[in-house]
């Protein structure tokens, strides 16, 4: 129930139609196969910014919310037992485990499974990937984590049940000074790419790069990854919106501000159309009753993120981080 009035209250008002398209029902039906823990999951909503609407969904369950030794049965844990059980036995450096739906492609039974860490680097994720069922992308990981420029923090990594090579995919945020560098020089940014493996710039990765460095948001870079442990042709950047400290996130996307003043760049670039100015209208924070306790369910946009294949750009898409605080 908590789940369809977050969805509700964000597809109002057209915005489904706009934003979301016709999802809804299988989305639903993923969520139902979320619910590890007894705690509601955070909710990533990933919607596009051109091109048909549709959404697909993670879900993430924060490792506090779990116990050692609980037993989880594949039919709401996404099909991955084992990954969760070594998740809840972990005793540091693992903040949450996220489940990844392909609903727009029609799949609700072979999810992808993230791992996002607070700290533990390699040690961590390889036992991950291994309990995940994946013990070559564990080895790949480690090779990819040899490679990375100092400075870079590989934030997550996770794996795709379904894809043969490259089935696994690494997240990664360089440190504050270095964005700043990368705003100011792209040519260290090249070099720092280049060091991971990735080597298909075209004529945009490094000028757009430059211009997501160069805003008040942090930077992080995605990279699938194959089996020898090099970055491939695909590599992601994304910001996550953020304000001065103490601000509410959710308050961070200003159609007035520094985001909008992003996205009308994004724009003109010609990856997004005038639908990212409805994305600040899902924001929300909104008190609710359940069972006789009370909680706050809210909405916000939180990234946005460019891709690019062999060098050309392929799509920008936001992600609204939704949940229930409190229940």
């Amino acid at each position: 129930m908590l789940y369809d009035i977050l969805y509700a209250l964000a597809a109002r008002d057209g915005r489904e139609a706009a934003l979301f398209g016709n999802c809804a029902p299988l989305a639903h039906e993923a969520f139902g196969r979320s619910l590890a823990g007894d705690y509601f999951p955070e909710i990533w909503f990933e919607v596009p910014l051109a091109g048909e609407p549709w959404f697909d969904l993670h879900t993430l369950v924060a490792h506090d919310d779990l116990d050692a030794g609980m037993t989880f049965v594949p039919e709401t844990c996404g099909f991955c037992p084992e990954a969760f059980s070594w998740f809840a036995a972990q005793k540091d450096g693992v903040r949450q485990l996220a489940l990844s739906w392909d609903v727009s492609s029609g799949d609700v039974q072979h999810p992808a499974v993230q791992l996002l860490v607070g700290n533990g680097g390699v040690p961590a994720m390889c036992g991950f990937l291994e309990a995940a069922g994946r013990a070559d992308a564990a080895s790949a990981y480690a090779a990819f984590a040899e490679r990375l420029p100092e400075g870079w923090f590989p934030c997550y990594s996770g794996v795709f049940p379904r894809r043969s090579t490259p089935f696994l995919r690494v997240e990664c945020i360089p440190g504050f000074e270095l964005q700043q560098a990368y705003a100011q020089d792209p040519a260290l940014l090249e070099v720092h790419l280049r060091q991971t493996g990735f080597d298909c710039f075209g004529q945009t990765v490094l000028s757009y790069c430059q211009v997501l460095a160069d805003t008040p948001f942090g930077l992080e870079f995605q990279f699938d990854v194959s089996p020898d442990g090099r970055a491939t042709n695909t590599l992601g950047a994304s910001v996550r919106f953020a304000q001065a400290p103490g601000t509410p996130e959710w308050q961070a996307f200003e159609v007035d501000g520094a985001a909008g003043e992003l996205m009308d760049r994004v724009e003109a670039w010609g990856l997004v159309d005038g639908r990212w100015r409805i994305l600040a209208d899902t924001a929300f924070a909104k008190r609710a009753g359940r069972g006789g306790e009370a909680c706050v369910l809210y909405c916000y946009p939180a990234f946005l993120k460019l891709r690019w294949r062999d060098g050309e750009p392929l799509d920008a898409k936001a992600y609204l981080i939704a949940g229930a605080q409190g229940f």
